[in-house]
């Protein structure tokens, strides 16, 4: 497979980096979905604007997390994929993507709690953050380990990501 002009070793190590900021990002991801799904009991929070838009984005970036496994599972199989570059940059691109929407859609389900749930609020807003920063840092070693074709790949890909889901 010519992935990138690197030797395998060397693209082997940067994936396996990729996979296991992801895998703490997931973690995190996860006590969130958790304090997430809780919150739909809490009367303050229950109607709250932000509520669905955020679970949504929690979810996105799941689904976007599994995405990247699942390329970086295939690509460690030897499975021959016409446009597995892409693929990787679509996919930590696009977790990039959901992570802009955690915190806006956050503040809007938690301005009007009551103060009994402050700490669940503070440490989610402290979970949402360890997710952006391992999602920032599996998209910097995306980016290190294709060179300047992640960029050339992302301008090609970014009419893709703006096809709306149904």
């Amino acid at each position: 497979m010519n992935f990138v002009e690197v030797n395998s070793n060397e693209r082997d190590a940067f994936l396996d980096a990729i996979y296991a900021t992801l895998e703490k990002g997931m973690a995190a991801k996860e006590v969130v979905c958790s304090i997430t799904t809780g919150f739909r009991v809490i009367p303050s929070m229950r109607a709250a604007p932000g509520l669905n838009p955020y679970h949504a984005s929690v979810a996105d970036i799941g689904y976007g997390f599994d995405a990247v496994h699942g390329t970086i599972n295939r690509i460690r199989q030897g499975e021959t994929i016409s446009l597995v570059k892409e693929m990787l940059v679509f996919d930590l691109d696009t977790l990039g993507i959901s992570v802009k929407q955690l915190s806006p859609n956050f503040e809007l389900a938690v301005r009007k709690v009551t103060p009994d749930v402050f700490y669940l609020v503070e440490q989610s807003r402290q979970l949402n953050y360890q997710i952006e920063v391992r999602i920032n840092e599996a998209i910097k070693l995306g980016r290190a380990l294709l060179g300047l074709e992640w960029e050339t790949i992302r301008k090609r890909i970014e009419n893709i990501q703006a096809i709306p889901r149904l």
